[in-house]
């Protein structure tokens, strides 16, 4: 938003100062690479975890005989001294042992840049499919279109519309007055917020919340009404399910699973929706990735492919053979490390898809990788050197809540070829030097902020919490282990075989009101908490649809892009200001 405003107004001074379209999406993309990179994507969990592990091992716990043994050399630091410093604080003056840190940063650093060859790869063989065959709605990307068009024609900008500035502002008020109430004490405007209740039926342990994110209820005016009733309707009745399963004692007896909901069954058939999702999808695309095979042999280039498709293919290749035997050194065998990659690149790529399909922002996958292969094969296959790996590998499969396949399918969408003139080299060149600068930004933070002022002092889910509970997983798998989980099976086929029945059925009759895409995201903490909110605008657009047609949407459509520009520079302002404030 601030960059447009700029370009704007140097435009105005003199035209050689015009700010190109190009440039300014690729600014975008870039971005959309960097974001993922500090917190919930890889810095948040790459430095606690892997240093984590030592300094959080007590006698009680047994980790030093548990895990210890099974970490790789090259993938940790072990200075036990210089790891207690990093997490309490150096005292003034003493270096920071950036030696000590040079090789796990480096093979660590190699991984996440073949993982980014991977999903750029991936999401550019299917970007064509996703956006022009099946039309996709991309609400997250629509912001930064809209800014762009802006940019390329100012004089049909959409920031000329009064309804996009009433709720701009309705939006940006919010976090703004939050922000003076915690930075100036201003006691009038105290707990200035939107109310959030809930509905409860406490004798089986259900309760719905009400929040509403100005955000949400914007970002999902723009999705179709079939997806978006899918996803608030499949909250409401699997939420129902678990309660149900809960109360009636129907749950398996395993430690607990990280990221997972109360019941892990549910986690499972929620799972298997995000597997069916994905079968669906390449059948729904086999003739488009056939052309698109046939193209990686041939060669040549494709102007509906952001990228060509054999340097994808190549790309891709060079990160697969990378991150398998990444893992391979940290102790899964061949096999598994091969199944445990294909397994987590499943998990990334539906959950790409049900972004660009749905735009909650936060969305995530129902639970993590590890545990679903534990409770599906045993824990038995693995062994403690397999399960530590495992642990290791909850650096970049933990939280899948901010990834780079969903970052990438917003960042091609904006950088389309057949809209603007970037060609695909200049674009993963651009890119990848995104993803550098990033990766080198976020480590050296870190590290550096820790030895100065301790990681304990500061996101207290990073830094303290969050190692206990991923590592406590570990070493109660290997203490514990545990046979296949057949009911856990079961529930995964249930997902599956309830999607297939949802495309089918809606493939088959006309107007079908439920889509397949809840089934996957039911119970993750995003829908939990914004159910309402994306049932709100499912109401709001019903109503606009059914009394105002398409016309009476389209008039309204900026009021919603307004709260969602709203919030976002609410937010980002108020950030500015704390750091400013507090720092």
């Amino acid at each position: 938003f601030w960059i447009l405003i700029i370009a704007l107004i140097l435009r105005l001074i003199h035209p050689l100062l015009r700010f190109s379209p190009s440039n300014y999406a690729l600014i975008y993309a870039a971005l959309m690479v960097a974001v993922v990179l500090p917190s919930m994507g890889f810095g948040g969990y790459f430095i606690p975890l892997i240093a984590g592990v030592f300094y959080y091992a007590t006698p009680e716990n047994n980790w030093s005989d548990l895990i210890w043994p099974h970490i790789p050399a090259w993938a940790a630091p072990r200075d036990l001294e210089s790891i207690r410093q990093l997490f309490e604080g150096a005292n003034a003056g003493t270096p920071v042992p950036w030696s000590l840190w040079a090789g796990p940063l480096l093979w660590w650093g190699l991984f996440m840049l073949a993982f980014f060859f991977v999903s750029v790869a991936l999401i550019s063989l299917v970007h064509h499919q996703w956006s022009r065959q099946e039309r996709l709605v991309y609400p997250l990307a629509a912001v930064p279109n809209l800014l762009l068009d802006s940019l390329e024609n100012p004089s049909r900008s959409i920031l000329k519309n009064k309804l996009l500035w009433f709720g701009f502002f309705a939006a940006w008020i919010l976090p703004t007055m939050n922000m003076l109430d915690q930075v100036f004490d201003f006691e009038i405007i105290q707990g200035f917020s939107i109310p959030g209740y809930s509905i409860e039926f406490r004798k089986i342990g259900l309760s719905y919340g009400l929040n509403t994110d100005l955000l949400v209820v914007g970002l999902s005016y723009l999705v179709n009404l079939n997806v978006l009733f899918s996803v608030w309707f499949f909250h409401l009745v699997i939420a129902a399910e678990s309660a149900l399963l809960n109360w009636l004692g129907i749950a398996l007896p395993l430690p607990a699973q990280p990221h997972a909901p109360n019941n892990v069954l549910l986690a499972h058939q929620q799972v298997g929706s995000l597997l069916g999702i994905v079968a669906i999808s390449v059948w729904i695309s086999r003739d488009f990735l056939r052309r698109q095979w046939r193209q990686i042999a041939a060669g040549g280039r494709d102007s509906t492919n952001p990228i060509s498709p054999r340097f994808a293919a190549l790309l891709g290749l060079i990160g697969l053979v990378y991150m398998t035997g990444f893992l391979y050194q940290c102790g899964l065998s061949m096999i598994w490390s091969i199944v445990f990659l294909l397994t987590a690149l499943l998990f990334f790529f539906a959950i790409a898809r049900l972004l660009a399909q749905t735009g909650i922002g936060r969305l995530r996958a129902p639970t993590s990788v590890p545990p679903v292969l534990t409770n599906i094969f045993g824990t038995a296959p693995f062994g403690a050197q397999g399960l530590t790996a495992m642990g290791l590998s909850m650096v970049w499969t933990a939280d899948l809540q901010l990834f780079l396949m969903g970052t990438l399918a917003h960042a091609f969408k904006v950088c389309e070829p057949t809209r603007l003139r970037i060609s695909g080299r200049k674009l993963v060149f651009f890119l990848t030097g995104a993803m550098v600068v990033g990766l080198l930004t976020t480590v050296c933070s870190y590290i550096w902020l820790g030895y100065r002022h301790g990681l304990i002092h500061g996101y207290s889910w990073y830094f303290v919490s969050s190692p206990q509970y991923h590592w406590s997983w570990v070493a109660n798998s290997i203490n514990n282990p545990n046979p296949a989980q057949g009911l856990a099976i079961i529930f995964l086929l249930i997902g599956v075989g309830l999607t297939g029945l949802l495309s089918l059925a809606q493939y088959r009759f006309a107007g079908w009101p439920l889509h397949p895409v809840g089934l996957g995201v039911a119970l993750t903490n995003t829908v939990v908490i914004d159910w309402f909110g994306i049932f709100l605008a499912w109401l709001i657009k019903l109503v606009v649809l059914r009394y105002g047609g398409i016309s009476l949407y389209r008039l309204l459509l900026p009021f919603f892009i307004g709260l969602i520009l709203g919030t976002s520079v609410g937010i980002g302002g108020a950030s500015l200001v704390y750091a400013f404030y507090y720092y």
